[in-house]
């Protein structure tokens, strides 16, 4: 048994200092990627580096990326909400908030965290590695916060509006063209059904206002899991509107690694 204590540090060992000589090595590669070159390193390292990674035996003071996804987010949500009131004079608030909730996405934000090539940059501690953490949506999208919220205490806000700019704003753009045009209804369905989840289920969550004027906000399922919620004047247009949210969120692997660990908690509590 003593044997193996050792072993498992060397291979600690030398696979953290693997990934950290390959993120020192090829950052160069990644700033012009996305489009801005840093001025302290420090917080773009930070911004790569997995929670997982600071909890190992060998972390060496590392700082995890959390506290930079925080500020992250709101630095997305404040920029993308200056470009939809700027460019969108048509757009009633109600419209503005559900183009926002749409665009600053799990699965939107994942994959410009792919375009950009962020996961081999990022450090893992290995028992994420072995979970296969590091290719997850939501870590990637995470990651992705947090190099925004390391580019606006690097460079400011400007900074990180040039980075928005170049991958996010254009698919504001095309989601506005495309959005008359598509049943999210049949195609959540469509989505839920190739990947063995059943028929998603809508659930009315509440009703307000008179009877003239009633707003609905409907929530969607798929396999017991929540994906949205949706708000209309009518049943119909609440569950089409959720259905808009739960396709642009869907993922079979982060509804399945869900799934699985509810599983878990339920053999944990008996």
């Amino acid at each position: 048994m003593n044997l193996l204590k050792p072993a498992s540090k060397t291979v600690r060992s030398l696979f953290g200092f693997f990934y950290k000589k390959k993120t020192d090595g090829t950052l160069d590669n990644l700033q012009a990627a996305i489009g801005y070159r840093f001025k302290s390193i420090g917080l773009l390292k930070q911004a790569l580096t997995h929670k997982s990674a600071v909890t190992a035996e060998d972390s060496k003071g590392l700082m995890s990326n959390e506290r930079l996804e925080f500020l992250g987010d709101s630095v997305l949500n404040c920029l993308v909400t200056e470009h939809l009131y700027l460019n969108n004079p048509d757009k009633s608030e109600g419209q503005l908030s559900k183009i926002k909730s749409l665009i600053v996405s799990r699965k939107i934000l994942g994959e410009i965290a792919v375009s950009v090539d962020l996961g081999p940059y990022m450090i893992f501690g290995i028992s994420e590695i072995k979970s296969g953490g590091k290719n997850r949506q939501s870590t990637l999208s995470n990651a992705f916060e947090a190099v925004i919220g390391a580019v606006y205490l690097d460079g400011g806000l400007d900074a990180a509006r040039v980075i928005l700019e170049k991958y996010l704003y254009g698919r504001i753009s095309e989601f506005l063209k495309d959005e008359r045009n598509v049943n999210y209804k049949s195609k959540i369905l469509e989505l839920a059904q190739k990947d063995g989840f059943g028929i998603p289920k809508y659930i009315t969550v509440e009703s307000t206002g008179p009877d003239h004027a009633k707003q609905f906000k409907v929530r969607i399922e798929v396999a017991g899991i929540a994906m949205g919620e949706g708000c209309g004047s009518n049943k119909k247009i609440a569950q089409q509107n959720a259905a808009q949210i739960a396709t642009l969120n869907y993922s079979k692997e982060e509804i399945t690694s869900r799934l699985k660990g509810e599983k878990n908690d339920e053999l944990v509590s008996d």
